[in-house]
């Protein structure tokens, strides 16, 4: 009896040992591959994202973010983006480049930073192509996307003022 509890012991100490370790905040592309993520190609990105809106979190401490801050980015079908997090709102552009399969964003500096995306069940993480510490790193996730603009990023076109009869 106690034999068997200690051989069961031991098959589960290997089990263990051979399960992948958990992932840091900011994984690498080989450690999401190791928990089973498939890249998103670029067809697949193109129209994953095109007229959505997408709902992130950061995985570390930017610039501008902490680790834990909510994000939120609509894709406009005509490569306008709009962002969102807790202090500013600002318009930029995506786009998916002919050779890669990677999503682009151009923002308020000019300056397009690229992530390769990796899908890990219903989260989307980006791995940050950019030069930089984070380069290679998981920056950020998203785990909501919602159809069209659906926070109300696009201005609407006004109205037009109806006239008033002359007398």
């Amino acid at each position: 009896m106690r034999l068997g509890i200690v051989a069961g012991i031991m098959v589960l100490g290997v089990l263990a040992g051979c399960a992948p370790k958990p992932l840091p905040p900011d994984p690498t592309a080989e450690q999401l591959l190791a928990h089973g993520a498939k890249p998103i190609p670029r067809m697949a990105l193109v129209e994953r994202l095109t007229d959505k809106t997408v709902y992130g979190t950061f995985s570390v401490d930017t610039n501008t973010a902490k680790a834990g801050d909510a994000w939120t980015e609509y894709f406009a079908p005509d490569g306008q983006l709009w962002y969102r997090d807790r202090r500013t709102t600002f318009r930029g552009r995506w786009h998916v480049p002919d050779d890669k399969d990677e999503l682009c964003l151009s923002f308020r500096e000019g300056e397009d930073r690229c992530a390769r995306l990796y899908e890990l069940g219903s989260v989307i993480q980006f791995i940050s192509e950019a030069q930089g510490p984070y380069q290679g790193r998981a920056v950020s996730y998203a785990d909501k996307t919602a159809d069209g603009d659906a926070e109300g990023f696009v201005p609407k076109k006004p109205e037009p003022r109806k006239r008033r009869p002359r007398k």
